[in-house]
């Protein structure tokens, strides 16, 4: 399930509509949250992927982490 409503201080409405067009009905997607400087780490270890696309945001990790906090609680 998506949250797009925690990702309006980073990312526009129309980024997150193409991310959910990005995959395709019937398929599986990966989305990696983290410091920039993990970049060349995910793409090292992303070897299988069919398409990829990465965006950057400007997001204070705090805000992701609070997000994320608020999305998984009652999991």
């Amino acid at each position: 399930m998506a949250y797009p409503g925690h990702l309006a201080k980073g990312m526009s409405r129309a980024s997150v509509k193409e991310l959910g067009d990005f995959i395709d009905p019937g398929h599986a997607g990966l989305v990696v949250v983290g410091e920039s400087t993990i970049k060349e780490a995910i793409e090292d270890a992303v070897t299988g992927a069919e398409r990829k696309t990465a965006e950057e945001l400007s997001v204070d990790p705090k805000d992701i982490d609070a997000a994320l906090q608020a999305a998984t609680k009652g999991m």
